[in-house]
Formats: C-alpha cells, structure tokens, sequence
C-alpha cells in the first residue's frame, strides 16, 4: 500500500540586492528566474522574514522570492544551524519587487528618507550637524530605549545601563532589533561609508586599544541623524514634542 505524498512547501523569502552589486539580478522584473551558473559561494541569501534582513550597503533593491530547487541544495546549507532564518539557494523566481521602507514599519517612509539623506551627505551638512546640541537630547533616547525594551522584557537585566547611543540590541521576545527595526544600524553604517568616501580617514581616530571612532564633528553628526532616526518610533514611548525636538537638527540642515 503507498502513502500519500506530503508535498514540502517551497521556501519563500525575500533578497535585498545593493544597487553597487547587481549583477546577477541586472534587469530582473517579476516572473523572472534568477540562477547561479556555479556552486560556489557567494550563494543568494533568502531570508524567511523581513524582521531579519540585514542591510550593509544602501540603496538597492527588495524582492520577495520563491527557492527553486531547494531539493538539490542541502549541500549548500550543511552545518546550518537548526530554524536558522535565511537559506543558501542557487535560483530563485522573483515573485514581487517589494518597496524598501516595507523594512522599517509604521513610519516607513520617513525613516528611508532619513536613510537616503545619510547616504548623500555632504561634508558641509556634516558640519551644520556638528554645531547642534545632541547631549541634550540623550536622556529622550535612553527613555525609549528603556521602554522598548521593558514592552517585551520587563525583567532585563541591565535596564540602569545609559543607551542613548545604543544602534541594536536583541531584548527577550523581540523579533526587531530597535525601536525601528534595523533603521539605526543602517544609517550608521551609510554614514560610516559615505565619511569614507568624502574624506577618508580624516573622519577616523584610533584609540590606544585599537579600535576606530569618528572624531568629534563626524560622531556629533551622526548622533543627530540616529537621534532624528529614533524619533519615527511608534510604539509610544516618547511624546510628540520630544520627538520634534530630536528632528530639529535634521530639519534645519536639509529643509
């Protein structure tokens, strides 16, 4: 007697694909099949939910996608660990382009535009920045944080900690990993990438241990756009004025 076949459901995620590395997706629109001709890494990377999507250059392209072949993959994935979040594929059919601030919740739009405006800066708006009272407004910062965190971790341990120049944290039971998902981390690594390009390593130091910071008129400048970039929370946890009042320096350079 045979059993009934149980059909595996295709795995279906979305790729984010950096306008600078476009290559295998080059032209592609929805219908397309989109195949590697070698086994060799770097694989395309599907990530089964866009509360995991990790960005690192910006801006480019999100689309939903469907794995082909995943039945011929499982060398590809060996050593994985087990509900891992994303899967190493060969080919995907794109399924649907999806708009970029679908990663950032609620005040989508207005935390990519935050995004693209990090991303263009110039060296005189870094400067504008630099003159603006951020110190202020860290205690506002370090409130929301503090409330992310307890909506979903009542019990965490290191609540009398100062965050107010926290990018991600990962709080018990949160799927995100801030107060607007992963917009944070973002605009301070297109921040890092553009002081690069507009004056190398004149925006950097290194510390008697090593590690690199941003001198004083690069860090200043980003913590108004991270201030400004927490403000689109909408989760409650800071009042209307206060989040004007971390928009202020952003507005005044760019409008």
């Amino acid at each position: 007697m045979k059993l009934f076949k149980i059909k595996k459901a295709k795995i279906k995620g979305f790729v984010y694909i950096p306008d600078e590395d476009n290559d295998l997706f080059a032209k592609a629109k929805i219908g397309d099949s989109i195949i590697k001709q070698n086994r060799e890494p770097p694989y395309i990377v599907v990530d089964h939910s866009l509360n995991t999507k990790i960005i690192t250059q910006w801006p480019g392209k999100l689309y939903y996608v469907e794995v082909i072949n995943q039945k011929k993959e499982k060398d590809i994935n060996k050593g994985l660990v087990k509900n891992i979040w994303y899967t190493r594929t060969l080919g995907v059919k794109i399924l649907e382009e999806v708009p970029l601030e679908a990663m950032f919740g609620v005040n989508e739009k207005s935390i990519k535009n935050l995004i693209d405006l990090t991303r263009k800066i110039e060296t005189e708006q870094v400067e504008m920045l630099s003159k603006h009272d951020v110190k202020s407004n860290r205690s506002v910062v370090d409130k929301a944080w503090k409330k992310w965190i307890r909506l979903t971790d009542k019990d965490y341990s290191f609540l009398p900690e100062d965050y107010s120049n926290t990018l991600n944290m990962s709080p018990k039971n949160q799927v995100h990993g801030s107060p607007i998902r992963e917009g944070l981390s973002i605009i301070y690594s297109q921040f890092d990438i553009r002081a690069r390009e507009l004056v190398g390593d004149a925006a950097f130091g290194v510390d008697k241990d090593g590690e690199i910071f941003l001198q004083p008129t690069w860090s200043t400048a980003v913590e108004a756009l991270l201030q400004a970039g927490i403000s689109y929370e909408s989760d409650g946890l800071i009042s209307e004025a206060e989040k004007e009042n971390l928009r202020k320096p952003v507005k005044e350079v760019f409008h």
